[in-house]
């Protein structure tokens, strides 16, 4: 008994909680919604004519947000307060393409800023050329220095030469690593690893060589 008692507490002398990360949505948007010159949803609009930056047709039963012109740049973005507080990094993902009319030049900029300060500078998180028309592509960026923010603020902007030019988005999408416990045994530092190595070798010699003292002492009477 007191041998298994002396293994069981090696066993738990290499067990132990780990920290594990997992991803957590903030903010989604597929603008799966009616076609509308509107886009919804918490976005504000940059536009000459009201369809610049609207909700347009990707497929049959499959919408996109489209954001296009020269004068003023079409522009959509977030600023109702999205929250990234408690994330330890956030990451933005979404889907692409050029408008059927752009060309070499024209470039689709995406960029975020804390909201806090209001008028503060915008910083890129990516950008992409514009040469169309090509397929939609994904892109997924970590956005860094976005962590503990309550006022997240994102972007897409477009850079064309014409009010016809312009880019589609689709499948936004921001989220956040937050830490939870799990119930995974954690690796024990090396030091752990010698002393659990050096009882268990203890615990394999001491209880045997008992037993045989105890068998010449009783063939001795």
């Amino acid at each position: 008994m007191k041998r298994l008692a002396a293994m069981t507490a090696v066993v738990a002398m290499l067990g132990g909680a780990c920290v594990t990360a997992s991803a957590a949505p903030i903010f989604a948007d597929d603008f799966n919604r009616a076609v509308s010159a509107s886009v919804g949803n918490g976005w504000s609009e940059t536009e000459s004519d009201d369809v610049d930056v609207s909700i347009v047709a990707r497929s049959s039963s499959d919408r996109q947000m489209q954001v296009r012109d020269d004068d003023p740049r079409g522009m959509a973005w977030q600023h109702t307060g999205i929250s990234t507080f408690g994330y330890a990094s956030v990451s933005l993902a979404y889907d692409w393409a050029p408008s059927n009319n752009t060309e070499a030049g024209d470039f689709l900029w995406v960029e975020w800023r804390d909201g806090a300060a209001s008028g503060g500078p915008w910083t890129v998180i990516a950008s992409h050329a514009l040469v169309g028309p090509a397929a939609h592509a994904s892109a997924l960026h970590e956005v860094l220095g976005a962590s503990d923010i309550a006022d997240f603020e994102f972007r897409f902007r477009v850079v064309v030469d014409s009010n016809n030019e312009g880019a589609l988005i689709d499948n936004v999408a921001l989220s956040g690593v937050t830490l939870e416990r799990g119930s995974v045994q954690s690796v024990p530092e090396p030091g752990t690893l010698a002393l659990a190595g050096l009882s268990l070798v203890l615990l394999s010699t001491t209880a045997p060589r008992s037993r045989r003292l105890g068998r010449s002492n009783w063939g001795g009477r």
